[in-house]
């Protein structure tokens, strides 16, 4: 029986190689973060949003057939297109609530779509409002603002993660 000796093999010489890209990937990816930016100048919202919403959930193909339709207050928030008002409407449709997001920059619709979890749009006060002609009844939902990285209040940590 002969003795081997220890050569580095392939996989051994490009170790450092490996741990260097490694850190170049962290240190790249701790430029991204989830927090938005702080430099958006909050406005007043747009007066006549629920016209803004209506005229968005009338684009549906069954509009008429939906009903109980429910408008929230503007939250001043930063999304993929930036900073910009964010209103929800919820509505019936056949026997199921749907949560719709509006997205206003400028008194105009940049993004609407069917509500994802980071809208929130579940967790709002909503008031009804006529969805034909857009008329928020007084008093208006009052303006929600987002609450930026802080947990939701049903959210308690019981045990620590490791």
């Amino acid at each position: 029986m002969t003795a081997t000796t220890w050569r580095p093999g392939c996989g051994e010489a490009n170790t450092g190689l490996r741990v260097a890209a490694l850190l170049s990937a962290v240190l790249l990816l701790t430029q991204c973060s989830a927090v938005p930016p702080q430099t958006g100048v909050e406005q007043q919202p747009p007066a006549d949003y629920g016209r803004l919403v209506s005229a968005a959930l009338k684009g549906f193909k069954d509009f008429a057939s939906y009903t109980n339709y429910q408008i929230s207050g503007a939250r001043w928030v930063h999304a993929s297109i930036g900073w910009s008002w964010l209103v929800c409407a919820r509505f019936l449709d056949h026997g199921h609530q749907r949560y719709y997001a509006v997205f206003i920059v400028d008194g105009i619709v940049a993004l609407s779509r069917y509500d994802v979890r980071s809208d929130r749009c579940a967790e709002q006060q909503y008031v009804p409002f006529d969805a034909m002609t857009g008329n928020i009844p007084s008093p208006p939902p009052m303006a929600q603002s987002p609450a930026a990285g802080v947990m939701p209040p049903s959210f308690t940590l019981q045990q620590p993660i490791y």
